[in-house]
């Protein structure tokens, strides 16, 4: 019979495993927790064990682990299968419980890294945000080869071989956008969908030269939407405000509408698409 100190060392190990998650970018998995986390104990103790662990983050660190959505479908043929899956949540991510204003008097310390990855993402976001919360493969190529991602998001040695005597050349710029892109949607920023017709990637100004490199790369007719990170890391307002800093201009009411109107969603000011 399970006692509660057993269920106390499983929250406490959860917590840990968590923060760990947190530390190094990745999401909490349940096949994970199942295994080392819960060992010794059924599978009716899984919430409970949660819930504990939650309540240990939440206390002590101001966190608290919240699902990640689950991943577009790579298919429109595949929304039968959507209705009937299940609901169940498998993968969570630490978030933090502290109000806005809270947040906002921290002096909050990213290492190098982080900074450059979190500023490419977010900037990698906003332009999905605005064109429809979609784009197509092709495009999202170009916008990043002009972004010009930060170099901790590929291996150190392919880092080295992105310049030529200090320039940058045509095929190494291709290369780093294709691999910051890979970064992005695994680490669950970007979800990249399949389209069912050539036709649906009309309107994103690819050219032909574009379409058939990307079909020699096997990425023809692939768009990318934001991915479970996004969604819940990110709200809607925080993304307006963010478009409105990065062009220079206030957060005004109409500027607001304008930032939904392009997204395709009503933001109200709590933040939530209405």
């Amino acid at each position: 019979m399970e006692g509660d100190s057993e269920k106390e060392r499983a929250a406490v190990n959860l917590s840990r495993y968590a923060l760990a998650c947190h530390a190094s970018g990745k999401p909490i998995k349940r096949e994970d927790i199942r295994g080392p986390v819960m060992a010794g104990l059924n599978s009716r103790s899984f919430r409970p064990v949660f819930d504990l662990a939650n309540a240990f983050l939440e206390e002590d660190f101001a966190l608290k682990m919240v699902s990640l959505p689950q991943h577009e479908k790579k298919a429109a043929r595949s929304d039968s299968a959507n209705a009937n899956a299940s609901k169940t949540a498998n993968r969570w991510v630490l978030q933090s419980v502290l109000p806005d204003e809270a947040r906002e008097r921290l002096d909050m310390v990213l290492a190098k890294d982080e900074k450059s990855i979190l500023g490419f993402a977010a900037m990698v976001l906003s332009l999905i945000f605005v064109n429809n919360m979609s784009i197509s493969h092709e495009q999202l190529v170009l916008y990043v080869r002009k972004l010009g991602p930060p170099a901790c998001v590929f291996p150190a040695g392919e880092a080295r071989d992105m310049s030529v005597a200090g320039v940058a050349t045509d095929v190494h710029l291709e290369s780093a956008a294709h691999a910051a892109i890979a970064y992005l949607a695994r680490h669950s920023y970007l979800d990249k969908i399949a389209l069912s017709s050539a036709n649906d990637r009309q309107g994103f100004g690819e050219t032909q030269a574009t379409q058939q490199t990307a079909d020699a790369e096997g990425e023809s007719g692939v768009e990318y939407t934001w991915g479970p990170q996004a969604k819940v890391k990110l709200e809607m307002m925080d993304m307006a405000r963010f478009i409105a800093a990065v062009s220079g201009q206030e957060c005004t009411p109409d500027f607001i509408k304008a930032v939904g109107r392009a997204c395709g969603q009503n933001i109200s000011a709590t933040g939530a698409a209405e």
